[in-house]
């Protein structure tokens, strides 16, 4: 008799992560099928595929405070980076695609590498106000390169990107690249998270001091996690400068930080998929709500407060009970 059978706690748990996956499968199809339920709609397209990029932006900030309780404040210095690097490029270089947005990746987990070899020494509340430093100082970068960066109406004319040569011109074309970024990202992150490093960046989280009296090297891995974090957002400013042909200097301002925080509180800290759903919602409901008020971000912060305070763990939390007393019915 097999374990399953003899087991019927193991079956269930067995029969509810196969359903788990089958929906995650269902939401991932349904996400590609987007472009063909917007026919006729080119702006709602060209706003699913901005949701796509503040998710992976979402995702890129989870990495860090998610994996190893590290609270960035200045987030957005990776994502404007990566947006004026790739605009940049594109501009004085090439817009071919497969050279600019890895060699902006590269540039930012460079910048990162030596700017967080000082920052995550640090902890708490002073890593937190030095990475809204840092993001400040970038900000104000591109005021004193006005010449290079276009000051304070931003990096204009970014030309049209080209992959192998081929000009990415279709709204439904950008929306399956941009998609299949996110999807790939997500399912990198989700390994990760389930190898020995991803472990390891657990056991910081949970107790610094306990992971480095069992011989985890604490800063050697809270520098990885900053450096991936600060690649993968540079990636969603690479993508964005290249989807909207233009970087605006408000990429890096502390408002723009304030969001991405917003996302993955919104979403679920730590969860991963949880930041993914927070940046698709929050960029769909700014849009709408903001539509019908000026006074939206009245809204959206009684939202965030009411979020911490009955949903500690966001939208991912609340599905994830719903999901958990559905089993417990069934049972």
């Amino acid at each position: 008799m097999s374990d399953l059978a003899a087991n019927p706690a193991l079956e269930r748990r067995a029969s509810g992560r196969g359903l788990l996956i089958a929906g995650a499968a269902l939401v991932a199809v349904a996400g590609a099928l987007v472009p063909f339920w917007t026919t006729g709609a080119p702006f709602l397209l060209m706003l699913a595929s901005q949701a796509v990029i503040a998710a992976i932006l979402a995702l890129s900030l989870d990495l860090l405070t998610g994996n190893t309780g590290l609270l960035s404040f200045g987030h957005a210095a990776w994502f404007g980076f990566g947006a004026y690097v790739a605009g940049l490029l594109a501009k004085l270089v090439t817009p071919e695609m497969l050279i600019v947005v890895p060699t902006t990746v590269i540039a930012a987990c460079l910048v990162a590498a030596v700017t967080g070899a000082v920052l995550v020494r640090q902890i708490g509340k002073t890593f937190a106000i030095l990475t809204l430093a840092l993001s400040q100082i970038m900000f104000a970068l591109v005021f004193v390169a006005s010449d290079i960066t276009g000051g304070e109406d931003g990096l204009q004319g970014v030309p049209v990107m080209t992959v192998l040569g081929q000009p990415v011109v279709q709204a439904q074309t950008w929306y399956w690249l941009l998609y299949g970024v996110l999807l790939a990202a997500l399912a990198a992150s989700l390994h990760i998270r389930r190898s020995p490093l991803g472990r390891a960046w657990l056991s910081i989280r949970e107790n610094a001091e306990r992971a480095r009296f069992i011989g985890i090297d604490v800063n050697g891995l809270k520098l990885l996690a900053f450096v991936m974090s600060a690649g993968l957002g540079a990636l969603a400013g690479a993508l964005l400068a290249l989807f909207n042909g233009a970087a605006s200097p408000d990429l890096l301002s502390w408002f723009e930080s304030g969001k991405i925080l917003m996302f993955v509180v919104l979403g679920g800290v730590g969860t991963l998929v949880g930041p993914v759903l927070g940046g698709i919602v929050f960029t769909f409901a700014e849009h709408y709500v903001s539509s019908l008020t000026s006074a939206w971000l009245i809204y959206f912060g009684g939202l965030f407060i009411l979020i911490v305070i009955v949903a500690p763990g966001g939208i991912f939390g609340v599905l994830g009970h719903a999901w958990r007393r559905m089993q417990g019915q069934g049972r």
